[in-house]
């Protein structure tokens, strides 16, 4: 329950730490009009955002075009905001090495050109990364670099940007049972998300307090939290937040013994799971029902078992499917690293050839007017000889 709960987490940040339009025809009818190669950039990384982590290899195809753009015109910015999107398709296919590396990448030229907004993003994509690998006092040391670059940016975007990182930091605590922390980003998360009305950082500012609660013993607050969160998860249409809090709850009923509403709950989230195609949450509830049948009803039981053994063998055929397309990026993105380097290094040669021709041409100079002073002071001498 506690990684699908940081994956959640995780997944609002991404969405939330990224200009977007929500329409990729708008992004594409942009794209044929652009008359700057750098808003073709940004426009190309915007739009690899836009498949998310249902299609990681179209975000990695497109963000990789948008680098090669920006690399060959000296885009910095451009190339950062390409490196972040190839970080967020890394992210999709579970290569959290290679991520953490892009991140950084994109991190270093953000600082270079003091591009705050990027830093906070970078930040709090790293972040991220380390809750992922459980590594929770490293992600809180980055997330609070984040809060506190993203603190001193005073925009929309930046205020939800900045959103997603303190529920991240919540996250962070509750993994680490520090409670009253945890509590209190996610209460700062929840009303100034409320505030500003922003539907899918008030879900996960509420089903967070929910996790937080359940946790720490309050069954009674934390299922408040959880169904409170459930229209926030409507509104936003976030289907894979709504699937985990029905998961959540009967969880909980579960502790409390109320038979009924296990069933009902447990039973959503496998059908809106099913619904979606979301294989992991598929076999999540599968699981949870297989064991809780176990008690009184064998043969639903190893229905739901079987479920969960389709679900999880599915799993393991798409993350051998995306073992392949991340060899294959990663070759990719090395060619895009050896033409980066070598425009680079022509570009230094280029320079350096004008600094010579530059040298050379003042140093002919002086050499000539030197001659030519010469020439007039012996002149002179020959003149009053005369």
């Amino acid at each position: 329950m506690k990684k699908t709960l940081l994956l959640l987490c995780v997944c609002v940040s991404v969405v939330n730490t990224n200009a977007q339009t929500g329409n990729p025809d708008s992004i594409k009818h942009l794209l044929q009009n652009d008359k700057e190669d750098t808003s073709r950039v940004l426009h190309l990384a915007d739009l690899s955002f836009e498949y998310g982590e249902s299609r990681p290899d179209t975000t990695m195809v497109l963000a990789l075009q948008a680098l090669s753009l920006a690399t060959r015109i000296g885009f910095e910015k451009g190339r950062a905001v390409s490196l972040n999107r190839i970080g967020n398709a890394y992210t999709s296919l579970g290569n959290y090495t290679k991520a953490m590396e892009v991140n950084l990448q994109a991190l270093q030229i953000n600082e270079k050109i003091n591009n705050h907004d990027g830093k906070q993003r970078n930040l709090n994509n790293i972040g991220n990364l380390y809750i992922f690998q459980e590594d929770y006092r490293q992600a809180l040391e980055y997330l609070y670099r984040s809060k506190t670059v993203g603190e001193t940016i005073n925009d929309n975007v930046a205020r939800k940007a900045l959103l997603s990182t303190y529920v991240n930091i919540a996250a962070a605590y509750d993994s680490l049972r520090i409670f009253d922390s945890a509590t209190l980003y996610a209460e700062q998360t929840k009303a100034i998300a409320s505030r500003i009305n922003f539907p899918r950082l008030i879900g996960s500012a509420l089903s967070q307090l929910g996790s937080i609660n359940f946790k720490s013993g309050q069954n009674t607050l934390a299922l408040e939290y959880y169904r409170l969160s459930i229209p926030w998860s409507r509104v936003a249409n976030n289907d894979l937040r709504l699937s985990q809090t029905f998961l959540s709850i009967a969880r909980l009923f579960e502790k409390t013994v109320q038979e009924d509403s296990v069933l009902f709950y447990a039973k959503q989230s496998l059908s809106l799971s099913t619904g979606k195609g979301f294989t992991k949450e598929i076999r999540d509830a599968a699981r949870f029902l297989s064991y809780y049948y176990r008690k009184f009803n064998a043969d639903s039981a190893f229905l739901y078992q079987d479920i969960s053994r389709a679900a999880n063998d599915s799993m393991f055929s798409k993350q051998k499917q995306r073992q392949l397309q991340t060899l294959s990026f990663d070759e990719k993105l090395r060619q895009q690293e050896i033409a980066s380097a070598e425009l680079k290094a022509n570009e230094e040669r280029n320079h350096n050839l004008q600094y010579a021709a530059i040298g050379f041409s003042l140093i002919s100079f002086i050499i000539l007017f030197l001659l030519f002073s010469h020439s007039i002071i012996a002149n002179e001498k020959v003149i009053r000889f005369l």
